[in-house]
């Protein structure tokens, strides 16, 4: 029941932040952006938006997990509050928990207005729904909120700015393990490659949770690759949730 509060609570709280407004706008103004790029294309309007749509989507996650995400906890610490919440008989636990599951709760909330936007342009433009756009959807949820928990992680171990930056890395870094992996495969003698390696095994492979291409084109996919992909997600935000309480719990909030 703690949990839940403190997640309605941090719910409430991200509704009415105006930089979550700001930052839902930009993506939505990203999507509109791209029927005016579209008349460019050649007739590959269509395509444009849906790219531009699920892209725009993803950057949202990134920026809400820098300017929200990382704040979730500073801020609770720099306004003194989280000191009252932890001297009440919760676990500290439930104070990580439960910030998680509202922000999470925010971001289905906006990623679902999102998804409205993107799936009605398509409508206007081709007359039909396109639902190939779904499961891309999803694991764009399921990468939004496995960079969010790295936030949580990192402004729990380091200043906000560090804890931006360290995100941030995470972000592109996810998005590059393939070719880290396939460059030590093609240079095994370089130098750093067992550093490279680590990075492929420690970091998110977000790749695993990119399916924009497919869906833009229409692509058939092997069986269960969403299944594969969110069970995937889940695993590291579920690792990254322990790690990120365990180290709570060593901080000295009295």
């Amino acid at each position: 029941m703690s949990i839940w509060t403190i997640a309605l609570n941090t719910y409430r709280e991200s509704i009415r932040n105006r930089i979550l407004i700001n930052i839902l706008l930009f993506a939505i103004a990203l999507m509109l952006l791209s029927m005016i790029l579209g008349e460019w294309s050649l007739g590959e309007q269509v395509k444009v938006i849906k790219d531009f749509g699920l892209s725009a989507m993803s950057i949202f996650g990134l920026l809400i997990a820098i300017f929200i995400g990382i704040r979730l906890i500073v801020q609770e610490m720099e306004q003194r509050t989280i000191y009252m919440i932890a001297s009440k008989p919760i676990h500290r636990y439930h104070i990580v928990l439960g910030k998680y599951v509202g922000l999470a709760l925010t971001l289905v909330v906006n990623v679902a207005l999102m998804s409205v936007t993107l799936l009605g342009m398509n409508f206007l433009i081709e007359g039909v729904l396109d639902t190939a756009l779904l499961p891309a959807i999803f694991l764009i949820y399921v990468e939004i909120l496995i960079i969010v928990v790295f936030s949580l992680f990192f402004s729990s171990l380091m200043s906000p700015q560090l804890a931006a930056i360290a995100t941030l890395i995470v972000y592109i870094v996810g998005h590059l393990t393939n070719f880290l992996y396939e460059y030590v495969q093609v240079y095994p003698d370089k130098g750093f490659h067992w550093l490279l390696k680590g990075i492929y095994y420690i970091v998110p492979n977000l790749e695993k949770l990119n399916l924009k291409l497919a869906a833009v084109e229409h692509l058939t996919q092997p069986l269960h690759t969403v299944e594969i992909a969110a069970l995937y997600g889940l695993s590291y935000i579920v690792g990254m949730l322990i790690i990120t309480v365990w180290i709570f719990n060593k901080k000295d909030l009295k």
